[in-house]
C-alpha cells in the first residue's frame, strides 16, 4: 500500500498478540492448546463478523488490519485478506495501537476503529453502526464492556489522545478524550459488551457454541 492509499477511509484494526501468549487468565479453565485454539477462533470470527459488516457499507468505506507480531496472526490474517501491522511486540496493548493509529494516520486514513479479537459474539449490524458513525473530526466513539473496559474505540486520525487500555479503560479514555478536546460519546452496543476474558466468560460462550473449540482442533 502507498503513502495515502487509505484517504477519505477508516481503519478497523483488531490487536492480536500470539496465540500462545494469549488468554493467560484463563490458565485455570483450560490448557494451553486449547487456549490458543480459543484465541484463534475468536480472533477468525471477529474477522468474518467485520468484513460481513464492511460489506454492508459503501464500498471502499472501510479496511480491515490486524496489528501483532505474530507469524500465527499473520498468517490467518493475509488469508483472510486483511492488512497485517508489525507492531514489533511492544508489550502492552496501547502501545501495540498507537502503532497501528501511527501507521494509519501516516497511510491518511481518516480514522481508525480499534476491536479487540476476543468478543464472544459481536454482530455485523453493531459493527457496521460503530463503523459508520459520524466523527465530524470532533468526536470519538467508544462502546463498553461490561466491566468498563473499552471492546471498540472510534477515533479521528491522527488521534489526539494516548491510548489508555487497562481496568475501566472507558473511563480513561473518556478523560483522555475530553483533555484532548473531542466530545466523546459512549455508545453501548449489546453485542460488544463481552469478550472473553474469565472463566466465567468461558463457560456463557460454551454454553452457546460448546463446539468451539473442536473446530480449531482443540479437542
Amino acid at each position: 500500500m502507498t503513502a495515502l492509499a487509505g484517504a477519505g477511509k477508516r481503519l478497523a484494526v483488531i490487536p492480536m498478540k500470539d496465540p500462545s501468549k494469549a488468554k493467560t487468565r484463563l490458565g485455570i479453565a483450560l490448557p494451553p492448546k486449547e487456549r490458543e485454539a480459543l484465541a484463534r477462533c475468536l480472533f477468525r470470527a471477529t474477522i468474518a463478523r467485520l468484513q460481513s459488516a464492511a460489506a454492508t457499507l459503501p464500498e471502499g468505506t472501510v479496511d480491515i488490519a490486524v496489528v501483532s507480531h505474530s507469524p500465527v496472526i499473520a498468517r490467518i490474517a493475509r488469508r483472510a485478506g486483511l492488512i497485517c501491522i508489525d507492531d514489533n511486540d511492544p508489550g502492552t496493548l496501547s502501545l501495540a495501537v498507537e502503532a497501528a493509529s501511527a501507521w494509519a494516520a501516516g497511510q491518511g486514513y481518516e480514522a481508525l476503529c480499534v476491536l479487540p479479537g476476543d468478543l464472544a459474539d459481536p454482530s455485523p449490524a453493531d459493527l457496521a453502526r460503530l463503523l459508520a458513525h459520524p466523527l465530524d473530526g470532533t468526536r470519538a466513539v467508544l462502546c463498553p464492556a461490561a466491566d468498563l473496559g473499552t471492546n471498540a474505540l472510534l477515533t479521528p486520525l491522527p488521534c489526539p489522545f494516548p491510548f489508555r487500555y487497562g481496568q475501566k479503560s472507558l473511563i480513561a479514555h473518556l478523560h483522555a478524550a475530553e483533555a484532548a478536546g473531542l466530545c466523546p460519546v459512549v455508545l453501548p452496543l449489546d453485542s460488544l459488551r463481552a469478550d472473553v476474558d474469565t472463566a466465567e466468560d468461558l463457560d456463557h460462550l460454551l454454553e452457546q457454541n460448546p463446539r468451539i473449540l473442536a473446530r480449531e482442533g482443540a479437542l
